[in-house]
């Protein structure tokens, strides 16, 4: 009597190396760069109109609005050639570093051609993004955008704050002191929001 059977072998093909993928050029890099900040700064903006149009009463003004799309752009085109001063100051140092790197901040000769790619990649995004900020289709553009998502957060916030207005117990609407109450703090909790959106941000 046969107390284990024969399983019968699968074949599961043969392993083979996965195809290599090449790196992305610098100039696929500065452009994915450029995407990831035009949507932060149009987060920015956002953010921005949801504060003032609720804590400080400002009016739309799109004029004013551009412009803050100008100075976001200009903040993050400076943080970038920024970046690409400090990445090139290492680069200084690490000619006679060999070895392997004690820590992330630790670099090395070996870590020379990396180094020297993130600078040209970061003053590309700086060249772009500076150009950007002066071009008024794209200015606009992302104004627009930032306007329009302000329109719809402000509607939902809005129709939430409306559904609060009604008490819950007795079905009778809330007094006006009641409902200035909930507004004020419908504000701050957009107010949180908009801090806890730029802190995730940065």
């Amino acid at each position: 009597m046969k107390l284990f059977r024969r399983t019968k072998r699968v074949n599961v093909g043969t392993y083979t190396d996965p195809i290599p993928t090449p790196a992305p050029t610098i100039e696929a890099q500065i452009e994915d760069g450029v995407l990831v900040a035009i949507a932060a700064v149009r987060l920015a903006v956002t953010n921005r109109l949801i504060v003032r149009s609720l804590r400080d009463g400002q009016d739309y003004n799109e004029e004013r609005l551009r412009q803050r799309v100008t100075t976001e752009l200009q903040k993050l085109a400076a943080e970038k050639e920024k970046d690409a001063k400090r990445i090139r100051k290492v680069l200084e140092t690490v000619v006679d570093k060999p070895g392997a790197a004690a820590g992330p901040s630790d670099f090395r000769a070996r870590d020379a051609k990396t180094l020297k790619r993130r600078a040209k990649v970061s003053e590309g995004l700086a060249e772009r993004l500076t150009q950007l900020a002066v071009d008024a289709d794209v200015v606009g553009d992302i104004a627009e955008r930032a306007h329009a998502a302000f329109l719809d957060e402000f509607a939902v916030s809005v129709a939430r704050g409306v559904r609060a207005f009604d008490d819950p117990v007795r079905g009778a609407p809330l007094s006006a002191m009641d409902r200035n109450a909930a507004l004020q703090g419908l504000t701050e909790d957009l107010e949180e929001l908009g801090r806890a959106t730029r802190a995730a941000a940065d």
